[in-house]
């Protein structure tokens, strides 16, 4: 009897991870995303063009993995009413974070804004940390890929996308950005990016 109640356990266990893990995949097909445009393949990387955009950020510092879930729950409680009007804001895809310095233990913390945010006429957060800026239209590199990306894989990544910009006589302007585009408890069809802007690169 007990190994019959131990096994009804664990297939209610697993059919609540799938169901769970099924729904984020859903739900990551409806979360709205930064819009780019592909330009062409270099290497392992991708040329894009970016629009303008809104973003808003936080700056961290300790732990990164602390330093990622401080800032996004800054952000995250703005968009979802933590503002002088309470309003819910949409959430967007990626997350992103430029750290200070490769070595450096603090960094920005950054959510882009829906398309039909409105810089001029934002809420005003109840949390004064929080920086609005838009950006200017870019052309940037990225490298895709996979999995769970802690700092070091991202650090990885970063150094890869470098030398495909080497290889190609591209010259990076600013540092790398590291991109998370799923939440942490999502196991399935992860995507993460590293992307930096490029100097003087015309189509």
């Amino acid at each position: 009897m007990l190994r019959i109640s131990i096994y009804g356990i664990v297939v209610a266990a697993g059919a609540i991870l799938l169901g769970s893990q099924l729904y984020w995949l859903m739900a990551q097909d409806t979360t709205p995303a930064q819009p780019y445009r592909a330009i062409k393949n270099l290497g392992k990387a991708e040329i894009r063009f970016y629009p303008p955009a809104v973003e808003a950020s936080v700056h961290k510092s300790g732990d990164y993995s602390r330093m990622m879930n401080n800032g996004f729950r800054d952000l995250a409680g703005y968009i979802f009413g933590g503002n002088d009007r309470n309003e819910k804001i949409a959430m967007t895809t990626p997350v992103k974070t430029l750290m200070d310095a490769p070595d450096a233990n603090s960094g920005y913390i950054t959510f882009v804004m829906p398309q039909n945010f409105n810089l001029q006429n934002k809420p005003t957060p109840t949390s004064g940390n929080i920086l609005f800026s838009e950006t200017e239209p870019m052309y940037a590199a990225a490298i895709t890929f996979g999995g769970f990306a802690n700092r070091q894989k991202m650090e990885e990544q970063a150094a890869l996308l470098l030398q495909e910009l080497t290889k190609a006589g591209l010259e990076p302007n600013g540092k790398v950005q590291f991109l998370y585009y799923n939440p942490p408890f999502q196991l399935l069809n992860r995507r993460n990016e590293v992307l930096v802007k490029l100097r003087n690169f015309s189509e």
